[in-house]
């Protein structure tokens, strides 16, 4: 395009009605930046010797204002439309007193304060359609795939969490046309291609062709768990890169430069194939853009403008070609006239934050690398896997994450422990690959309310500890103590106890007891003391009453019964009393009481013992 030759104008319209024309002979400089990555800015700087127009409520915050350019008879063109946002007055030592207006598109309200907010069972798509409507901005959005079970803004802007959504789709995120906000696929093709030519409009033009970093395919791996199976997602071929004489696109220049380059991307959590396609889509746009960086200066066109293409001319076959804009910079003063800065440099925004290597989700949001606590919101995983959900009290008190995986000893198919977190709880969660999105819960907390089952005192001798203790909220209880014993307990006061060098007991709620040693007795005690006994060092087996008076005793080996009474040892039987036996010897001191013959109930008469017998002859 030939260099323009008439004079350029510049008006400013404040809320739809141009400025006086005092005002614009005071207009020192209009500076309009826009750019793929943030609001567009426009500076104003008027001469204001007597603060006439500081004074006069032309500028006030939150007025619309509207740049236009152009050329002699040539229609104006809009390049800005935004609002004010801040004013300065500088009145320097040597210098004229200056007024300066600062404004800003629409796009600058979705960067005022942070959100944390939770979206569930929805596409990317429909969550910037919400967020369009809730900051009055009209919307044109290509639609996304995938439903996503649940997605968090994390303590983050609006601009922020959208531009995030963007980039793992492989989106651009931008606004024109005052308030409209575009949400668009990265594609080659633009609306708009200006035509500069080297010597002519096109005043200065710096170029750099890096073909080192490029590579010829990025591959995604992630992991699956519904599945069970590696997650992988693959491209080649970026989109939206610059179209030039140079031979091939970066990584086919690479290539045959250096040979073949993969780049593998392990840290970026993909839930399924389609999702890993489309982050290693947006890693490839992003490396294949940075092949060509490019920065050029030429007389003012208003044509130009971020997410535009400029068509280079007259600078050799190897550079010449198609270049997107990621922005351009529309300078106008009466002294030096109108120009346009333009600067390519593929996605990667040249701001300051970004040199220094500031995370895209933006300084203040919250740290996805942090081990951190959360509170137990719900454990019935529908799933039946064992998740749970959780609140994190340090972000939001509002919402829930998704389903949460236990980390749990031995977990596997069919075996492991299965110890779900109560509601309320207090856990502590990490992050795979830092994302938010994907928690695992580590373990749960005790704190100040939630007490541990010991005290800690209890549980150290010594320095050491002695004592541990599994209970469940119900009250049941295993105690494992390093004397030698293991005692599991019943919330409703069951016992059962194992003791190195004492045996195993079982005790009741009442007191009742049945144990058995190492020293081969086995006993069976009621709480008043009553006790049956098996005892292999005596022996025998017996029965006693409480005081161990009246006992039933059987030695086993020799074959001995006895049974010890302190009162009356009763006999009855329906039918016959029959002992057989060698010989039988009853001692009764004075005397026996037999029954009254014919088994009457009558009183019976006094017997005395027959004498024994005398021995016989000859002894």
């Amino acid at each position: 395009m030939n260099v323009r030759t008439t004079v350029p104008q510049c008006h400013l319209l404040v809320d739809r009605q141009a400025i006086p024309e005092e005002a614009n002979r005071d207009l020192m400089e209009c500076v309009v930046e826009n750019s793929l990555h943030l609001p567009d800015a426009c500076t104003v700087r008027i001469h204001d010797a007597d603060f006439k127009w500081l004074d006069s409520g032309l500028w006030h915050e939150g007025k619309k204002l509207e740049v236009q350019v152009g050329y002699g008879q040539e229609p104006l063109q809009s390049v800005f439309i935004g609002e004010i946002t801040a004013l300065e007055m500088d009145l320097a030592a040597l210098g004229v007193p200056m007024l300066t207006i600062r404004c800003l598109d629409q796009a600058h309200r979705l960067h005022r304060g942070r959100q944390r907010r939770t979206f569930e069972q929805q596409t990317d798509s429909d969550i910037v359609r919400r967020l369009a409507r809730d900051n009055g901005l009209r919307l044109e959005a290509d639609d996304t795939t995938g439903v996503h079970p649940w997605v968090i803004q994390n303590n983050q802007t609006d601009w922020e969490f959208l531009s995030m959504l963007a980039e793992r789709n492989s989106f651009r995120l931008y606004l024109k046309e005052e308030d409209k906000l575009f949400f668009k696929k990265v594609v080659d093709e633009t609306e708009r291609e200006t035509e500069l030519d080297w010597g002519q409009a096109l005043r200065s033009f710096r170029i750099r062709a890096a073909a080192a970093p490029q590579v010829d395919e990025v591959i995604v791996r992630s992991w699956n768990p519904d599945d069970k199976k590696a997650v992988i997602g693959t491209a080649r071929r970026p989109a939206g890169a610059a179209e030039i004489g140079e031979r091939g696109r970066g990584g086919d220049v690479s290539k045959q430069a250096y040979g073949e380059s993969r780049m593998v991307v392990v840290d970026r959590p993909a839930p399924n194939q389609a999702e890993a396609q489309k982050i290693a889509q947006s890693i490839m746009d992003d490396i294949g853009a940075s092949f060509i960086e490019a920065d050029g200066l030429c007389y003012g066109h208003p044509e130009i403008r971020a997410g535009d293409a400029v068509k280079i001319k007259n600078i050799g076959n190897r550079f010449s070609g198609r270049y997107l804009v990621t922005s351009a910079t529309h300078t106008y003063s009466p002294a030096e006239g109108f120009s346009t800065q333009f600067l390519i440099n593929g996605k990667r925004p040249s701001t300051l934050l970004t040199m220094l290597g500031g995370e895209e989700e933006g300084a203040g949001s919250a740290n996805r690398g942090n081990i951190v606590v959360g509170i137990v919101t719900d454990n019935n995983d529908p799933e039946n896997l064992g998740r749970v959900r959780v609140m994190y009290p340090w972000l939001t008190e509002d919402h829930q994450s998704f389903w949460a995986r236990i980390a749990s000893p031995m977990a596997g198919a069919g075996r492991g422990f299965m110890f779900l977190p109560e509601i309320d709880d207090e856990v502590l969660l990490a992050f795979e690959h830092g994302d938010i999105h994907r928690p695992y819960v580590l373990g749960g907390l005790w704190n100040g309310r939630d007490r541990p089952p010991l005290d800690s005192g209890s549980a150290i001798e010594d320095g050491k500890v002695r004592r541990r203790r599994i209970r469940t909220r119900y009250g049941h209880t295993i105690d494992l103590d390093d004397n030698g014993t293991v005692h599991i307990r019943t919330a409703g006061g069951e016992h059962f106890m194992l003791a190195d060098g004492l045996g195993i007991g079982f005790i009741t709620p009442t007191e009742h007891q049945v144990y058995a040693t190492d020293e081969g007795e086995v006993a069976m005690t009621t709480s008043d003391g009553a006790k049956v006994s098996i005892s292999e060092k005596e022996t025998t087996i017996a029965m006693a009453d409480e005081g161990g008076s009246n006992i039933v005793s059987i030695e086993y080996t020799s074959g001995k019964i006895t049974v010890t009474s302190m009162s009356t040892i009763a006999i009855s039987a329906t039918a016959a009393v029959t002992i057989d036996a060698p010989s039988v010897a009853i001692n009764a001191g004075a005397g026996m009481s037999p029954p009254t013959p014919g088994g009457g109930s009558g009183s019976p008469s006094y017997v005395p013992l027959p004498p024994p017998p005398p021995p016989p002859l000859g002894s």
